[in-house]
């Protein structure tokens, strides 16, 4: 476990996560919250022998914890229960356990964006009876004549749907333009009894919301989803996505009916390319409806300031992915 806190009292920060991700993607993410002002991060890893255990274990703000059938049996969670419940049940567990502060659960392709300040900033400055924040999502989209900056979607209405998508905009109607999520995710303090740990907020048993305040892009607050980390990884999380809550109906129906194709792979990828590639027209059609958001990251240099040590091995790790042979 981790080693004496930063900071005390109402200030402590904890972000928790169950991840399966490339070493890459875990890398940056820690290297994020770190940025953002974590004094704690919480990895719960869904494979016990991820590679970045042996980076990340010794780091004084980091808690790896190798998610073994032992360790969901000794906190009381049935290891054979679908993957969002028992990330659901883990993240009620730590929540539990802090005492004070503030607890913030995202995913492992999740991170927080906030215009002019960290994460730390905006939860130090709530006024105390506020019991938690929620962040509006911005979702990755591929840029291919764009390299030079991320591009992110946001949430849009149903006639700017219809604009940006043409034939399928009936697949995207339901979450707004978006592939994953609309919700976002939220911050709690700590502390409160009496309340279930869902994905995307606390709720009281009568199934009531702790969904206090909700920032987005008009306060400059992005929950940066990268849905979408190209057709492979995309094509590769389709099966577990489709047995999920992954996608819409509509949606989840049509892949269904092209997976029962003989050949799919030529279907796949144009709706693949529809819902998820912008060449310069479409972004500045999203940009035209308000709904486009482009941001400088560059992850390599953010990963070498935290882990300098290591960057050679996001080199190896990105070859191996690309070719495992």
């Amino acid at each position: 476990m981790s080693s004496t806190p930063q900071h005390q009292g109402g200030s402590f920060l904890t972000v928790g996560c169950v991840l399966r991700e490339s070493l890459p993607v875990t890398l940056h993410f820690v290297s994020w919250y770190l940025r953002e002002g974590a004094d704690r991060i919480i990895l719960c890893f869904d494979d016990p022998d991820d590679a970045a255990i042996a980076i990340l274990k010794d780091h004084p703000n980091v808690d790896c914890i190798r998610c073994t059938e032992a360790f969901w049996q000794s906190i009381g969670i049935n290891p054979a229960v679908r993957f969002a419940r028992r990330q659901n049940l883990v993240m009620s567990h730590f929540y539990k356990l802090q005492s004070a502060g503030w607890f913030f659960y995202v995913d492992g392709d999740e991170l927080l964006h906030l215009k002019g300040r960290t994460l730390r900033a905006e939860l130090e400055a709530t006024p105390k009876d506020i019991r938690s924040v929620t962040f509006q999502p911005a979702e990755h989209i591929q840029s291919p004549e764009m390299p030079g900056a991320a591009q992110f979607r946001l949430a849009m209405s149903r006639p700017d749907v219809r604009r940006v998508y043409g034939p399928q905009a009936g697949l995207m109607q339901k979450r707004q333009g978006l592939s994953g999520h609309t919700i976002g995710k939220t911050a709690n303090r700590a502390g409160q009894t009496g309340l279930t740990m869902r994905q995307h907020f606390m709720q009281h048993p009568d199934g009531t919301v702790v969904m206090d305040r909700v920032l987005g892009p008009a306060e400059g607050a992005y929950l940066l989803h990268f849905f979408d980390q190209g057709y492979d990884i995309w094509r590769a999380k389709l099966p577990w996505r489709l047995a999920s809550s992954g996608f819409p109906g509509r949606i989840k129906v049509v892949l269904n009916e092209m997976l029962a194709l003989e050949d799919p792979e030529p279907a796949l990828r144009a709706l693949y390319d529809q819902m998820h590639v912008f060449d310069n027209a479409r972004l500045a059609e999203l940009a035209d409806c308000g709904a486009c958001l482009a941001l400088d990251m560059d992850r390599e240099a953010l990963i070498r300031q935290y882990f300098p040590a290591h960057v050679d091995a996001l080199h190896t790790a990105v070859r191996y992915a690309e070719d495992p042979s």
